[in-house]
């Protein structure tokens, strides 16, 4: 690139510092907790308007009657070259009401509000990574943004995870504008996610006059969840937490049901097969004669596999910020799941953790790390104007 239009990329973002934090106070005041299908729609059509004025052509999609809209655009469709796609989610974590009617402040360097971190920064940074191209008539690649309605509720009623594979197909590379991380790496890796709800049954009976005569769906249970325990293997990135347990219903009868819910996280398809299989095994043997089991798996979110391409384009993106002296970074394997595994299903290499620096995300201590939002507008900025280096 030459200096003359890096100078103007960073003079864009410079002078542009006040009008990007009032953008971030609008967005981050239209609270949208994942359950409020409304809410979220709203943020969505705030979105589309805003990629819109920028020439990005827009769509909102309509994905289930329990969730918000998802808002896919490109802007420079015609253009021939493959497309650089940003992604991301507009839901929120946390319940809305936890919030003041206008949550956003920026204290010390430091932006607060529901999620000014995960992940409507990052979702910001897109658009002035937008705005910073327009700046300076770039017009090579299309520009594309996908940006889910449900990811905290793990698409859980929709189809959003295949509106995704479809959606990233044919790109050149995706950047998911997920939560950035404190020490500025990007995710090369992300584990998986599996949740399984598991249901045991036995009889009820009268805990003192009858106690022979009940089979206790507790105590099956109960071995059932150290076997689920004993699938962990640290080495290998695997985990199995039993989260929740339900079961019975006052202290002096013999539980009848019980049910728990696992949370299952790999780095690898081959531990989550082996995992699923175990689970299966457990569920089917009787540790406690006359009781039954079943179990329904949920939410599956596969791995984000470091392979050669994901490596390449973290090399180009660092070599980009050593090139034009931003803050340097490193590759990060992460242990939560995103959105990014969908976009590697498509066959696009994707890079996560793309979006503000911060930390504490899903809580009410979240913040973002005010600099880094025009930090990275003028890394992704330029790392798309030389994306013709880049090689795979």
């Amino acid at each position: 690139m030459e200096k003359e239009v890096l100078n103007r990329i960073e003079q864009y973002v410079d002078s542009h510092q006040d009008e990007m934090i009032e953008k971030y106070r609008e967005l981050i005041n239209l609270k949208d907790f994942w359950r409020d299908a409304d809410a979220v729609s709203a943020v969505a059509v705030w979105l589309k308007k805003e990629f819109e004025d920028e020439g990005v052509l827009c769509e909102l999609v309509d994905v289930a009657p329990e969730s918000g809209k998802l808002l896919m655009g490109t802007l420079g469709e015609n253009r021939d070259k493959e497309a650089i796609l940003f992604s991301g989610h507009m839901d929120t974590a946390l319940a809305s009401d936890l919030y003041l009617e206008e949550p956003f402040t920026v204290k010390d360097g430091n932006a607060y509000g529901p999620g000014v971190l995960d992940m409507k920064g990052g979702i910001l940074i897109s658009l002035y990574v937008v705005k910073a191209l327009n700046s300076i008539g770039y017009d090579e690649r299309p520009l594309k943004i996908l940006f889910a309605p449900d990811e905290e509720g793990l698409h859980h009623f929709t189809n959003v995870a295949d509106l995704i594979k479809e959606n990233s197909k044919h790109c050149l590379f995706a950047l998911n504008m997920e939560t950035g991380l404190m020490d500025n790496g990007l995710a090369v890796g992300r584990k998986g996610r599996l949740g399984i709800d598991v249901f045991v049954k036995g009889r009820s009976a009268h805990a003192g006059a009858a106690f022979l005569d009940g089979i206790s769906s507790i105590e099956e249970m109960a071995h059932k969840v150290l076997a689920f325990q004993s699938l962990t293997d640290i080495e290998k990135g695997t985990t199995v937490n039993t989260g929740v347990i339900k079961g019975g219903t006052i202290p002096n009868a013999v539980p009848a049901e019980c049910m728990c819910q696992l949370d299952i996280r790999f780095k690898t398809v081959k531990e989550l097969n082996r995992v699923k299989e175990a689970v299966r095994q457990i569920c089917e043997k009787n540790y406690v004669g006359g009781t039954s089991c079943t179990y329904t798996e949920l939410n599956l979110f596969t791995p984000l596999e470091t392979d050669h391409k994901i490596m390449a384009l973290y090399d180009f993106m660092a070599d980009v910020a050593r090139k034009y002296n931003y803050p340097d970074t490193t590759p990060v394997q992460v242990g939560g799941c995103s959105d990014a595994t969908f976009i590697q299903q498509a066959g696009t290499p994707v890079l996560c953790s793309c979006g503000v620096r911060g930390n504490w995300n899903h809580t009410l201590r979240e913040f973002a790390v005010v600099s880094s939002l025009y930090d990275r507008v003028k890394w992704f900025t330029a790392a798309i104007v030389d994306a013709g280096a880049l090689n795979f």
